[in-house]
């Protein structure tokens, strides 16, 4: 039994490796966009969990380069090329909206953040990007204040901020997140709906209120949201 663990460990480790690297480029590139941005210490890589965040073969929860999200449906590639590739399909199949990179930045609506899709995923460029975009949040609309801030980088509806702030507070504070951590090429759990005021909610099918005694699809959640949504959910 001994040699065949030893064996196995042999066989995983190049993975566990490759899984290391690639979170550490989103680990590094954000923390180099807080200590040249004026955010608070740790902010940053804790909304890159929320965003990109995945559960790594040694037994982390960090942020994953080659993450993006098309109209509701999230994907983890182990390559940027893969990522690259299929974005560039979902931007030629008409996408509505599209998060990228370690903070899943969203390219539709922030149509000059990045020159290429390359650069779009480069984590570096996707952290400073970010870092820039939330003390912008901070400065103007938050109106100095970082809680307010935190919530804005994902929605300007009152509700889904204050949700998207808990769910911070939770993986700052070392909670697991229902839903985050997809398996490569594998949907995230959670349905990714535009909001026809701006921003997004992210809802998770498979944990919903107990009083709903029968599970809601997203085509039937996008029927009961209808007005307040830009688009139907994907394949509606």
């Amino acid at each position: 039994m001994r040699r065949l663990i030893a064996a196995l460990l042999v066989l995983l480790a190049p993975s566990v490796a490759h899984a290391q690297r690639q979170s550490a480029l989103c680990a590094a590139a954000i923390r180099h966009a807080e200590e040249t941005h004026p955010t608070p210490p740790g902010l940053l890589l804790t909304i890159g969990k929320v965003e990109s965040g995945r559960h790594t073969e040694d037994g982390g929860f960090d942020p994953w380069p080659w993450t993006l999200n098309v109209d509701g449906q999230g994907y983890v590639f182990p390559t940027e090329e893969e990522a690259v590739t299929f974005t560039r399909e979902a931007l030629a199949r008409g996408a509505q909206t599209l998060d990228v990179g370690c903070m899943q930045v969203d390219l539709l609506y922030h149509p000059t953040a990045f020159r290429s899709l390359e650069e779009a995923f480069d984590p570096a460029r996707n952290a400073d990007y970010a870092a820039r975009f939330l003390v912008a949040l901070h400065d103007g609309p938050a109106r100095g204040n970082w809680y307010v801030a935190i919530g804005l980088y994902h929605s300007r509806t009152p509700d889904l901020a204050a949700v998207y702030r808990m769910a911070v507070a939770a993986v700052g504070a070392g909670l697991p997140m229902p839903g985050l951590g997809p398996r490569v090429g594998q949907r995230f759990a959670p349905v990714r709906l535009a909001l026809a005021g701006g921003g997004a909610v992210r809802l998770n099918l498979h944990r919903q209120p107990a009083r709903i005694r029968r599970t809601l699809t997203a085509c039937q959640i996008g029927r009961i949201l209808g007005p307040y949504l830009r688009s139907r959910p994907a394949g509606c």
